[in-house]
């Protein structure tokens, strides 16, 4: 039998050890010979072990760790990793690789990681990757790098540290596939990044053309969310001061819809219609509202339908002009719209083949 010092592949489990011997021996090892190297292993791993070799508790010790990655985007698989890590040390740092091809900004990535990962520090690292260590160390000198990449010991041995491995194949997802086809990866997008891949269709147009009846009925072919007018909600009486509460609650509600939305997300209303409103009602507008950001397809609704909504808010007569408004701002802006005229159910089919159109632009 070869000497349990000499460690062989291992062939049997004895005696709560491995025991090692040579698979060829002959004859081969009996349970008591077994039974002694196992007892001969755990003597020599015990002749001079100390409790305070095991250390602290993992992240009561005030290490420090490291994580490095893309994060185009940021998805399930990163957030597993970055937990873990967060799980050993008492200090996280978070590395973002950056290029000028980047098709996500780093000011965009850093926000979601600060939204999932408070007290995180999250810097970018330019160059390339021979230089990342030396970028690092001029940051921090941490105690661990955490990866699940092959690389990873090297990369931890130039920063000083110990590489502590990850599983990346916990999570079958990943930024090339998301990047890809983000929709088919759903389940592994976090908020923030759901809410940056939904595309947002708004329902634009005068007082009682439809928008709201429009809006539910496409969030349900769609399976997905929708949003409200807000100033709707605000009462009849509009005064400026409604219109700024109108204009950040709309703003509010529609990135907290799209972080619940499927693919999708429909606005009845936007800070553009929102605008228009303030701009004839009051002669002006908040300054902040001058360049709304823009909605993905915009869905303008015909006042070719009878009035039927508070004549305190827009009266019949002036619904034309107000939609010939509308219109000459979008075509001004260059924003993409389709006019839906007609009943309710000829407005969903043209709506709903807009839309459609829009998801194969985006998503093929």
């Amino acid at each position: 039998m070869v000497s349990a010092a000499t460690t062989p592949p291992p062939i049997a489990w004895y005696g709560g050890s491995f025991a090692y011997y040579d698979e060829d021996s002959t004859p081969p090892p009996s349970d008591a010979d077994l039974d002694a190297a196992a007892g001969q292993a755990r003597d020599e791993r015990t002749a001079n072990f100390t409790l305070d070799q095991f250390g602290p508790e993992p992240g009561g010790d005030g290490k420090v760790g490291v994580v490095l990655g893309r994060f185009l985007p940021v998805h399930d698989g990163h957030r597993y990793l970055i937990e873990f890590a967060l799980a050993h040390v008492a200090e996280l740092h978070i590395f973002v690789r950056v290029g000028d091809d980047d098709p996500i900004p780093f000011d965009v990535r850093r926000a979601w990681l600060l939204e999932l990962f408070p007290g995180t520090a999250v810097t970018p690292v330019e160059g390339e990757r021979e230089q990342w260590p030396e970028r690092i160390l001029a940051e921090v000198r941490p105690d661990y790098l955490f990866s699940g990449e092959p690389d990873g010991p090297g990369t931890a041995a130039r920063l000083g540290a110990e590489c502590i491995p990850v599983n990346r194949h916990l999570l079958l997802v990943s930024g090339t596939g998301i990047r890809k086809s983000p929709w088919d990866y759903e389940r592994f997008l976090p908020p923030p990044v759901r809410a940056w891949y939904a595309a947002r269709v708004c329902l634009i147009g005068a007082e009682s053309t439809g928008k709201t009846t429009l809006a539910e009925g496409l969030a349900r072919h769609y399976d997905t969310v929708w949003v409200p007018e807000r100033l709707r909600e605000l009462g009849p009486d509009i005064t400026p001061a409604t219109i700024a509460l109108a204009a950040r609650g709309q703003s509010a509600a529609e990135d907290l819809m799209a972080r619940r939305a499927h693919r999708l997300v429909f606005t009845d209303t936007d800070l553009l219609a929102v605008r228009l409103w303030s701009m004839r009602l009051f002669g002006a507008a908040p300054p902040w509202l001058q360049t709304p950001e823009p909605a993905h397809l915009y869905l303008l609704c015909a006042p070719d339908r009878q009035f039927s909504g508070d004549i305190r808010r827009n009266t019949p007569a002036e619904r034309l002009a107000f939609h010939e408004a509308i219109e000459a701002e979008l075509v001004r802006l260059g924003r993409p719209y389709v006019t839906l005229e007609g009943d309710d159910d000829q407005r969903l089919t043209r709506a709903v083949a807009a839309v459609d159109d829009l998801r194969r632009q985006l998503w093929g």
